[in-house]
């Protein structure tokens, strides 16, 4: 039975006076009697299974609040965390009830895993349930959230066991499972958690006290669900670290010293959205109110609760982003045609490349829309170090992190762009680390060239096929600087030619018509004007 714990207004939690995956963690010790072991591995008439022993206390912590009657859910999808406009105010003579706010169950606290047990040094004997972990932090941190977004909706959390069925991201976007202990995913746990983060839906993991095994499990056991993806670090400008407060430091208790770091937080992504998120420092404690255990590694206080309502908020914000994902693409809508008729290559390489699904569809259409010209629907994917290269005049290239070439690759764009190709980048999401990669392994490429910016009165923008010197940004965009009005690109010169265009913001997600909130870039009609005039551009030069 799923248990709906309801955060009402007023309520507040209670306000207390880590790291990276740097080593791993001795393996669990599983002691069991002489009788057990002979059992397990010879085998016996009867049945026995040894109760899995842990050698970390469990965490102590008060019972839950009391249990409220289910509300009536609504699809969280709908809401994004947006504050709303105030409205028109009352008189002050007027006596009206506020309307009640909208209870939303926004998050499921998954249970997993097993019955442990722990010998304190008295020796008494303690069984605790794996999944608990802190039993209130849930409840704490929806109440921080409404506390602290103040929309107007009263968001709740669930508790839910992760191999049952009925996983929606439309219905609850977010799933939280925090332990200290390594774990185990189930078959089934595998194929609900692919299908839900496949569909939209988001998951945070946290290490709740900061232990380096459940991390080191997230890690492991993620690659079960997505063999091809890894956990990234993610980077200072990443929306998850800016979606309500920019948290530059996070104040960490690692055995009893209290400092300030960096934030420390993974993801794994589809397109640039993070669909599983690890916090490998512990949170639990301050969101619970409760005591820091000395062994262990905590965000300390208001850098928990302020990094929790970050994380709640920019998955509420990407709910739209996520379902845009999700949908089945064409791979392309038209006849390919042969003989004379226009066609560029998507680069490949070791990076976040593939973000933009049927992007070259988006382009393709959008130029033929526009200006008439016979294109090539059929998608091309071109490494660098590939001889078909040349067959491509013009190549696109983006992704979100940072990323290095092969001398091959290296070599191979290098004869490229001598022999007259173009080059046209563009940094995913907007986000710093393709910016650093791409100039780094560029400089690689033309050790002598360097990106020059272009001025809004440059051919490529100011004439053919419809001039954009002046151009709209997205919000994210204009929310780190408000004075973006003119398109901010860089260009590389061999020999007076133009050969590499490149943008530190999105370009893509425009053109792809994405809706994706945290995008930092240009917005989707100006967008697609530019990419024509670059192709247009590029065509007549």
């Amino acid at each position: 039975m799923t248990l709906i714990r309801s955060v009402s207004e007023g309520e507040r939690p209670t306000k207390p006076p880590i790291s990276s995956l740097v080593k791993r963690s001795p393996s669990l010790t599983l002691r069991v009697s002489g009788t057990i072991l002979f059992v397990a591995l010879f085998g016996s008439s009867s049945t026995a299974v040894a109760q899995r022993r842990v050698n970390f206390p469990p965490a102590e912590a008060p019972p839950p609040p009391p249990v409220k009657a289910p509300q009536k859910m609504e699809a969280s999808g709908e809401d994004t965390g947006v504050i709303p406009d105030p409205g028109p105010g009352q008189r002050k003579t007027q006596t009206r009830t506020p309307p009640p706010p909208t209870n939303l169950t926004v998050m499921h606290k998954v249970e997993y895993g097993e019955t442990l047990e722990y010998v304190h040094t008295d020796g008494t004997v303690q069984k605790f349930e794996q999944w608990k972990s802190f039993p209130n932090d849930g409840y704490y941190l929806m109440s921080t959230v409404n506390a602290r977004l103040a929309d107007g909706n009263n968001y709740q959390y669930a508790t839910k066991p992760l191999a049952s069925p009925g996983f929606d991201p439309v219905d609850i976007p977010l799933l939280f499972m925090a332990g200290d202990y390594d774990f185990t995913f189930t078959p089934k746990e595998v194929e609900n958690l692919r299908k839900f983060l496949s569909e939209g839906g988001t998951i945070l993991f946290n290490a709740a006290r900061g232990r380096d095994e459940f991390s080191q499990a997230v890690a492991r056991e993620m690659r079960k669900v997505f063999p091809q993806k890894r956990l990234m670090r993610a980077p200072q400008d990443h929306p998850l670290l800016n979606s309500r407060y920019r948290v530059q430091q996070l104040m960490t208790l690692v055995n009893g010293v209290q400092f300030q770091q960096p934030p420390e937080i993974y993801t794994l992504d589809i397109g640039t959205r993070a669909a599983a998120i690890l916090v490998p420092v512990g949170m639990g404690a301050a969101w619970s109110g409760e005591p820091y255990h000395p062994q262990g590694k905590h965000f300390v206080g208001e850098s928990a609760l302020r990094l929790g309502v970050n994380i709640v908020a920019y998955v509420l914000g990407a709910t739209e982003y996520g379902r845009f994902l999700a949908q089945e693409f064409p791979v392309y809508d038209g006849r390919t045609a042969a003989g004379d008729v226009f066609r560029f290559g998507m680069v490949a390489y070791s990076g976040s490349w593939d973000v933009n699904p049927a992007l070259q569809n988006s382009v393709l259409q959008g130029l033929r829309d526009n200006t008439g010209l016979e294109v090539d629907y059929a998608p091309v994917t071109v490494s660098l170090d590939d001889p078909q290269l040349a067959d491509s005049p013009l190549v696109f290239m983006t992704g979100h992190y940072d990323f290095q070439l092969t001398s091959e690759e290296v070599e191979g764009l290098r004869h490229y762009l001598q022999r007259g190709g173009m080059v046209v980048a563009t940094a995913a999401a907007g986000l710093k680390p393709f910016d650093l990669g791409f100039r780094r392994e560029l400089k690689k490429v033309i050790p002598e060239g360097d990106l020059i910016k272009l001025p809004a009165t440059h051919p490529l923008f100011a004439s053919g096929w419809n001039p954009v010197d002046r151009v709209e940004y997205t919000p994210t965009a204009l929310r780190d600087d408000p004075t973006l009005e003119t398109p901010e690109f860089y260009g590389l010169f061999l020999d007076g030619r133009l050969t590499v265009i490149y943008t530190p913001f999105d370009l893509m997600s425009g053109v792809n018509h994405e809706s994706n909130a945290y995008a930092k870039g240009l917005a989707s009609d100006d967008a697609t004007r530019v990419v024509m005039n670059i192709i247009t551009y590029a065509l007549s030069h």
